[in-house]
């Protein structure tokens, strides 16, 4: 037999191994089954191309903060099928790791702790933005400067002069035309080269660029309308004038508004570059730009006369001039319901310069004149009740506007 002792021994031995094998794991918190660990944070946050491939390291930025993350994206990226990469401390994220994004809208990524609690973080994505930079050319180069003290921040040689084309600037990205027939797309941060465009075979271009959603708009001197992809330079499609076209286009209301050196205003359909109507004036739309204001748009013509017509459908409110000097190389502005535009001179008698002139937007009835006989090819700048301009006798002229 065995001893009592003994017998004891074992049995507690058998009910500690029995209790042992029953038991099941406590919870660190009484009923949730879950760890104690509050920690739900995204630490690191970048993104890819759909592929996997990497945008240029210099051109994006990415920002994390206590509910957010702000990225910038390179200029003319997408925003759809971005791949997203992080780390985070947690238990789980969704939307996953790796899953491709449409970043168009903003996306909302939630971190899960191991206790169960929830943080979220309101991811944005938006392309650059280019502050305190003044773009200009000159002779066969592009510079950007900085405003403030004229230091260089970078500039491109093309292959013939930037200084007819004016600069236009949208998410980080500058368009200009060239003499050389290209029109050109430059990171406007750093001057890297984007696309271009030969745009014109024969000439050059002088028209400025301009860019309305994603289609840059611009003339050419071989007397063509062009609708470019402003992401990737491509031709949408090409209207042919009679004349070249050297004036900035208007694009309002998916319309194209634009004069032509054949001494017709154009108004064609925007996305398919369609013949709306046109305008006869009495000779070329050489520089002037039109301004659009109201359902009117203004410009200047080398007939002698600023024209204003119906925007809808190209007929004639009213002209001002006296049919002599041009205003063929000024561009409109339209302020407080007042017209201000300079004439150059009269092509068949240069001894006869032009002025500056105010007119009343709504009768084409003269308000003032001013600078007469000096000849202008500039466009008047109207800021706090002044107004600038420069002039064929080589001045910077400043007026009460």
């Amino acid at each position: 037999m065995l001893h009592t002792s003994k017998i004891l021994n074992w049995v507690v031995l058998i009910l500690f191994l029995f209790g042992c094998s029953k038991k099941s794991p406590q919870p660190d918190q009484p009923g949730t089954g879950l760890g104690t660990s509050t920690e739900k944070e995204i630490t690191t946050f970048s993104v890819t191309k759909e592929d996997g491939t990497l945008y240029e390291p210099s051109e994006l930025f990415v920002t994390i903060a206590t509910d957010s993350i702000k990225i910038v994206l390179p200029p003319l990226t997408e925003k759809i099928n971005i791949k997203p990469k992080f780390s985070f401390k947690g238990k789980s994220v969704l939307p996953a790791n790796g899953v491709l994004q449409d970043f168009s809208q903003p996306v909302t990524y939630t971190v899960t702790a191991e206790n169960g609690s929830n943080k979220q973080y309101v991811v944005t994505a938006d392309l650059p933005t280019t502050k305190n930079l003044l773009f200009m050319g000159a002779g066969n180069v592009f510079y950007a400067l900085d405003p403030s003290n004229g230091n260089l921040k970078w500039s491109y040689t093309g292959g013939g002069s930037f200084a007819y084309s004016s600069p236009t600037h949208k998410d980080g990205v500058v368009y200009v035309g060239c003499i050389d027939k290209y029109v050109y797309a430059f990171n406007a941060v750093n001057g890297r080269l984007l696309w271009k465009h030969e745009a014109a075979t024969a000439a050059g271009i002088e028209s400025d660029a301009v860019i309305a959603e994603r289609t840059v708009y611009v003339g050419t001197n071989d007397d063509k309308m062009l609708a470019l992809d402003a992401y990737t330079g491509s031709l949408k499609w090409s209207f042919l004038t009679g004349g070249n076209i050297s004036s900035s286009p208007k694009v309002e209301n998916d319309r194209v508004y634009f004069g032509s050196s054949d001494s017709k205003f154009y108004c064609l359909n925007a996305q398919t570059g369609q013949l709306i109507w046109t305008y006869q004036t009495g000779d070329m739309i050489n520089q002037s730009g039109a301004s659009l204001v109201n359902g009117k748009l203004y410009f200047g013509s080398r007939d002698g006369f600023l024209h204003c017509i119906n925007a809808a459908n190209g007929s004639l409110n009213w002209k001002f001039g006296a049919g002599t000097v041009s205003f063929e190389q000024s561009s409109p502005s339209v302020v407080n319901n007042i017209v201000y535009i300079a004439s150059w001179f009269n092509i068949y008698n240069s001894l006869e310069k032009g002025s500056v002139y105010a007119v009343n937007a709504s009768t084409g009835a003269l308000i003032w004149e001013q600078l007469q006989n000096i000849g202008f090819s500039s466009s008047p700048f109207i800021n706090n009740n002044r107004l600038f301009i420069t002039g064929n006798d080589l001045k910077i002229s400043a007026l009460n506007a």
